[in-house]
């Protein structure tokens, strides 16, 4: 199936979030145009200045209006004319429990794949999936984790729930990984049913650190913000996790898009495994003046034990910002 060629029209979905903005900067980057859908345009503004201090053509970025990420009308506007789709944005917030966001995300993925199918120009589209899709912390499998693992045990925990269970704050993790799960597999089950001319790429990215592009912490930069304020009770119930620095992450969508190999994949996006006083010893070594946390006591600060498969990611890369890189430019993005 056809990847994209360079200097391709690329959408970003969501683009001023904290992959996203990634994604696009390293679309910018291997000198592709890119179009972001946005819910404001004074967000986007902020995100034009910080690519333009990243060094990039701002004149090959421009902006639209998407205030409905389900809406198959405004996404047939958006991918108009573009070769590929990077889809990231999700259709609200995890920790928003009067929406129904799972329900949402399937909406949206089906609706870009039905805008798609009726827009001849593009060829690929890449998924933002998560890692919590196929596997969640702490549970530990004896075999390495692959691209063909589900995490079926939360889908059922989903499934099963009360509607009061689902609204209660601890029930998020499991609120987000039904979210993804549902989308990336209704994005399977419409190729395979339907058939088009282009293709799709998954990608399933674990905790996500590094730099953040403009304003504040975002996502799991959140949790080393935490860090470097003294807080480490969310570590305890999270479980340790494997890493990507986020640009890594933004350049394996733009490989996933580009790469004519990677057709039909679904690529685990994780460099390589951490633990959480492992990542508290390096923030203390590289911000002395912070208030890092505490160490967690016992196996909940220890280095995860989970194997997983990420040898397509590693090639297409060709190697990774390692993890006291990222933590450094996660911190001092943040101010510290």
């Amino acid at each position: 199936m056809p990847s994209i060629p360079p200097q391709s029209l690329i959408v970003v979905t969501g683009i001023t979030g904290y992959i996203a903005s990634h994604v696009g900067l390293a679309a910018l980057q291997a000198g592709h145009r890119v179009r972001g859908t946005v819910r404001d345009l004074k967000r986007a503004e902020e995100l034009r200045n910080a690519y333009a201090k990243q060094g990039v053509d701002t004149t090959k970025l421009e902006f639209i209006i998407v205030d409905d990420i389900t809406s198959g009308t405004q996404l047939a506007n958006a991918i108009k004319g573009v070769d590929g789709v990077a889809h990231v944005a999700l259709p609200g917030d995890i920790l928003d429990t009067s929406d129904d966001m799972p329900h949402h995300a399937v909406k949206a993925a089906v609706a870009l794949l039905q805008a798609a199918a009726n827009e001849p120009s593009i060829k690929r589209i890449v998924f933002t999936s998560s890692s919590i899709a196929s596997y969640q912390p702490p549970a530990l499998f004896p075999e390495p984790v692959t691209d063909k693992n589900w995490n079926d045990g939360a889908l059922q925990a989903w499934e099963n729930a009360t509607a009061e269970d689902k609204a209660k704050p601890e029930w998020a993790w499991i609120r987000y990984a039904a979210t993804k799960i549902l989308s990336e597999k209704a994005a399977w089950k419409w190729m395979e049913e339907n058939k088009p001319p282009f293709d799709i790429v998954t990608i399933l990215p674990n905790a996500n650190f590094g730099p953040v592009l403009y304003g504040g912490a975002r996502s799991t930069g959140f949790w080393i913000q935490s860090f470097l304020k003294g807080h480490n009770e969310f570590a305890e119930s999270v479980g340790p996790q494997w890493f990507i620095d986020v640009r890594d992450d933004g350049r394996l969508h733009v490989a996933a898009l580009t790469n004519p190999s990677l057709s039909g994949k679904r690529i685990w996006g994780v460099a390589e495994p951490t633990g959480w006083n492992q990542i508290l010893a390096i923030l203390r070594k590289n911000f002395p003046d912070a208030n890092v946390a505490p160490d967690l006591v016992g196996e909940p600060g220890e280095p995860t034990k989970q194997k997983i498969e990420n040898t397509v990611a590693t090639e297409a890369l060709g190697g990774w910002i390692g993890l006291e890189q990222s933590l450094v430019d996660t911190g001092k993005s943040l101010g510290f």
